[in-house]
């Protein structure tokens, strides 16, 4: 195998090949954080090495990032580029954050993560507004993070992390194979060190999860009925009538549509660590 670090011919390929191999160059599972009373400073995502390349790749960046600033006293042009397809959104606190704007961010995002314990308050909030439809329209899964770890040796987990992305930590998926490979290696790694990390596994956490999960999803689709009946609704979208009768059964056609329209949940640690 050459060790040539160049490829001269690049610029002689399609330009939808060239947009292509950007596009697949853009880092993932970055984490931007929206948390009550935390400075938005230290924790914007800075623009992807690939912004910095040419003309090109740079418009390829912006073209899939949410690129947003938030003046601060000290930092006038602070902005961050979120990428919804690739990087994950953690709603730590204080969510929704009326002080700010993070709605472009709530319409780009694909992944979210939250924090498990907080079942009687954010994720309550979360879930009513992924049921009525007001935000997260791409989410296509929601991490509920069980457990927060720090470790020195957190980049381990992702050696693809760049020097710019330390120190704003890594989500391990407990419903993913590959995930669940990263802490076997981890482990392994970590017995030669003498180190014994623990982790939850997610035969551990899922049964209880999925338990509280179904009762706040259950509870917040019957006040969205009652709300709906209230404001004079008599059908749902055109495929499954709305009840009129209340309380609804879990079982009832209409409450399995509504479910159906959710993201999918899964359990995940969030691996927090230092420079």
């Amino acid at each position: 195998m050459s060790n040539h670090q160049t490829f001269p011919q690049f610029t002689r390929l399609p330009t939808e090949i060239r947009r292509l191999i950007w596009i697949h160059a853009l880092p993932r599972g970055r984490i931007q954080l929206f948390a009550k009373n935390v400075p938005w400073e230290n924790w914007r995502l800075l623009p992807p090495v690939i912004a910095h390349v040419c003309q090109e790749s740079r418009e390829v960046a912006m073209n899939h990032a949410v690129v947003r600033g938030f003046p601060t006293a000290e930092d006038t042009q602070t902005t961050t580029w979120f990428i919804g397809s690739r990087d994950i959104l953690e709603l730590h606190s204080g969510y929704p954050y009326p002080l700010s704007n993070p709605e472009p961010f709530f319409a780009a995002v694909e992944r979210m993560a939250i924090n498990a314990n907080d079942f009687e308050g954010d994720i309550e909030v979360v879930i009513r507004d992924l049921i009525e439809g007001h935000r997260f329209h791409s989410v296509k899964v929601v991490y509920l993070i069980v457990e927060q770890i720090e470790t020195a040796y957190w980049p381990r987990f992702r050696p693809d992390i760049t020097e710019q992305d330390k120190g704003k930590g890594t989500i391990l998926d407990l419903s993913s194979e590959e995930d669940q490979r990263k802490i076997e290696d981890y482990k392994t790694w970590a017995r030669f060190q003498e180190m014994s990390p623990v982790f939850p596994r997610h035969e551990d956490v899922a049964l209880a999860l999925s338990s509280s999960l179904e009762v706040v999803i259950l509870h917040e689709i019957r006040l969205y009925h009652e709300r709906l009946l209230q404001a004079g609704y008599t059908e749902g979208d055109g495929r499954v009538s709305l009840p009129t009768s209340t309380p609804i059964p879990p079982d009832d056609p209409w409450i399995i549509q509504q479910r159906k329209r959710l993201p999918e949940f899964r359990p995940a640690l969030l691996i927090l660590g230092w420079r």
